[in-house]
């Protein structure tokens, strides 16, 4: 772990965490679910723009984070997302190579990968269908993946609101999962972690408005 990595897991994170408690009331499940060491895979549902922030808060490794390629056009964001290890995707294509490419390497390396099977964020608040482009990867590496569910993303900032509003955001890291292909079809494994993945995220996934 580098300097700028320390900085911001053992400074920046537990500071941001006591500023925005107040704010949206943060608690937190199941943190000793992410291995302490190794590559990870973190597959979380997908509700707001702060997603990323308030999940990776607790944790005291470094995250690397699959981000959307629009938000990097924000100049004054730019440096912000750097700042925090995120990395670019382009949702317009149905397969971004680039951005999986970034993201196994990481995980080969032994990181932390923070990524959305969902693709963006959810219009309604329920969960969306999901795409597979990391499972695949995760099943090729035999990463373990963690589910994570977030609650009261959707309430507190959804992709209608410009500002957030007070609330109470709740997240779950479920136990982590393994999947290989071994000699089975590499799709079908896929495909099996996907539907597995997001069955564990559903369980703990509250219809918006109920607390």
């Amino acid at each position: 772990m580098n300097l700028h990595q320390r900085t911001i897991v053992y400074v920046t994170r537990p500071a941001l965490r006591l500023a925005l408690h107040p704010f949206f009331r943060m608690t937190y499940f199941g943190v000793e679910h992410v291995p302490k060491t190794g590559p990870v895979l973190l597959a979380p549902n997908h509700q707001a723009y702060a997603d990323p922030f308030w999940i990776g808060l607790p944790i005291r490794r470094p995250i690397h984070f699959m981000t959307w390629s629009r938000v990097f056009r924000v100049a004054y964001l730019r440096p912000l997302l750097r700042y925090f290890q995120c990395f670019p995707v382009d949702h317009d294509k149905p397969f971004d190579k680039s951005a999986l490419k970034v993201a196994q390497e990481l995980l080969r390396s032994g990181q932390i990968v923070m990524i959305f099977p969902e693709g963006g964020r959810t219009p309604h608040g329920d969960l969306q269908e999901f795409k597979v482009g990391a499972f695949r990867i995760a099943v090729k590496l035999r990463v373990p993946i963690v589910p994570v569910t977030l609650n009261g993303g959707f309430e507190a900032w959804s992709m209608y609101r410009k500002l957030p509003r007070p609330g109470k955001i709740t997240v779950h890291f479920h136990p982590p999962m393994y999947f290989s292909a071994d000699d089975r079809d590499l799709k079908e494994v896929t495909a099996e972690a996907a539907r597995a993945v997001r069955e564990v995220i559903a369980s703990k996934l509250q219809r918006p408005g109920v607390s």
